[in-house]
């Protein structure tokens, strides 16, 4: 049989209208549906009088192995494993562009605003910015380039001592005061005293919000969750347990029809209170969800004046000031130290946001003239006695004052995925029951842990009717971490990241041999 292959159309842009995949109360949406969605969404009426449905709250732990340092002249540092919990909530597919349509029109007039305020260099997240502005097709900087910048400066700073210090905001989205928030939000769109109805739905939604525990509606509905059979063609059935539900295919927990249902059960919880011990205490004023389409654009539009005030004080002392979501970094002559350190903890009180100081690292740029280079000593704020046995650690990179690598635990974690994926293939390789059975699925694992998935490409479609026919697709294979580790090496200068990854593809094939044998 002929295998044919059509090219497709030319990248597609880009833009709000964004199709998930993951289970909410209603269907899916497909590609199709923009005919309907696009007028809605820009009908500022219609809007106004939107009623969101709940979300959907899921709590995801992550396990971590942070580092304990000792201070006390030895160089020994130990690992200790950790958990971190972390709430997220999904909203409903229409409900979901919608907040993606209005984050679009905030981040135009946010951009505009930094622009005008003199800010636009030193906010890194959630942003799109052209690595060459002058190329239309130049792509979008990411954590590479901005630790990269970071690091160029105290390069670029030569016969001078400097201090980098790092900051972390407690509980960043948990803690953005509603007030401010709209004041902000009025203030970009410039909308005079209040914020038109549409937005004014949105805000209201985005702060006095309503969720529903995922364990809980899948409790509710596991006997009649909404799968797929064939290409748009529903049913339901019953469902065992959480974990199948991608396997069995699942698109809903449940019809829209069934949110009054929902209600009546007593499992939509309104985040719109705080309750302490069953009791009522008031209206919250504080926090928006993370997870939804918005969340990021808000953290920035709310943190404006911080920003400017933070890039105002360091440029005046002939430092930079970068800010990634709620990490920040302040890089300055270390005679500027305290000065940096008490604005910081000082200011960020205005925006009702805290500093955590156990988080806050101080780290030494010694420059010695004898090897031209800086070297790296961290200061422990609370004995103020200089450690060197660690180095600055920032965006997922460790700089020493000349050479830079990839953070050890972020190659520790991609040799425990491979570990980790190597063990599920070989034992779902003997327990199925499919023709399949005892076959390894090579190529898969090549295509996550080695140089073969590296490459960044769009994907070909087979053709839904014609088996003999591929297409070539808008999806893309986005690589693995070889293509991270391999962008950052052509990236940042006097790197010794291909040392850190030399042995990947001998380790790579020891585990294909035990999986074999």
């Amino acid at each position: 049989m002929r295998t044919t292959i059509i090219k497709g159309k030319r990248k597609r842009k880009k833009d709000w209208f964004r199709l998930k995949r993951y289970q909410h109360i209603g269907l899916q949406l497909e590609p199709k549906d923009r005919v309907w969605i696009e007028p809605y969404v820009k009908n500022k009426e219609a809007i106004s009088k939107h009623a969101f449905y709940p979300f959907i709250h899921r709590r995801l732990t992550v396990r971590k192995f942070r580092k304990e340092i000792c201070h006390d002249g030895s160089r020994s540092i130990l690992r200790k494993p950790s958990t971190k919990e972390r709430d997220i909530f999904f909203s409903n597919h229409l409900d979901s562009n919608i907040f993606s349509f209005y984050s679009e029109q905030l981040s135009k007039a946010y951009e505009d605003t930094v622009k005008e305020i003199g800010i636009s260099d030193c906010v890194t997240a959630y942003r799109k910015i052209k690595l060459d502005p002058t190329k239309d097709k130049s792509r979008n900087k990411c954590n590479v380039d901005f630790a990269n910048d970071a690091f160029q400066f105290i390069k670029c700073n030569p016969n001078i001592d400097l201090v980098a210090i790092t900051f972390d905001i407690k509980s960043f989205f948990d803690n953005l005061n509603h007030t401010y928030l709209k004041r902000n939000w009025k203030r970009i769109i410039k909308s005079g005293a209040d914020l038109p109805p549409d937005h004014y739905n949105v805000f209201r939604n985005i702060t006095k919000f309503s969720f529903v525990e995922e364990d809980d509606l899948f409790d509710e509905f596991k006997e009649q969750i909404i799968v797929e059979r064939i290409p748009k063609s529903f049913k339901e059935i019953k469902i065992k347990k959480k974990n199948y539900l991608r396997n069995k295919r699942a698109v809903a927990y449940c019809s829209k029809e069934n949110v009054e249902h929902i209600r009546a059960k007593g499992l939509i919880r309104a985040n719109k209170y705080i309750y302490e011990d069953g009791c009522n205490k008031g209206l919250r004023k504080k926090g928006i969800p993370q997870g939804s389409p918005i969340s990021a654009t808000l953290a920035n539009v709310y943190m404006l004046d911080f920003d400017k005030q933070a890039n105002d004080l360091l440029k005046s002392i002939n430092g930079i000031y970068q800010r990634y979501s709620d990490d920040m970094v302040a890089i300055c002559p270390i005679d500027y130290e305290e000065k940096v350190i008490n604005h910081f903890l000082e200011k960020i009180k205005d925006f009702d946001l805290e500093i955590q100081i156990s988080k806050t690292q101080v780290f030494h740029f010694k420059y010695d003239k004898k090897l031209n280079r800086h070297f790296c000593n961290e200061k422990n704020l609370k004995t103020k006695k200089i450690q060197n046995n660690t180095i600055f650690e920032y965006l997922g990179f460790q700089f020493d004052g000349y050479y830079t690598l990839i953070k050890c635990s972020s190659i520790s974690g991609f040799y425990r995925k491979m570990k980790r994926a190597f063990t599920r293939s070989k034992f779902y390789t003997y327990h199925n029951r499919t023709k399949t059975k005892g076959k390894i699925f090579k190529s898969r694992l090549y295509k996550r842990f080695s140089h073969v998935g590296a490459e960044r490409r769009r994907v070909y479609q087979r053709h839904p009717s014609k088996s003999n026919v591929f297409f070539l697709s808008h999806k893309y294979d986005w690589g693995n971490f070889i293509t991270y580790a391999n962008l950052a090496k052509e990236t940042i200068p006097d790197n010794k990241i291909e040392g850190q990854m030399k042995k990947h593809w001998k380790n790579f094939h020891k585990m294909m041999k035990k999986i074999k044998a």
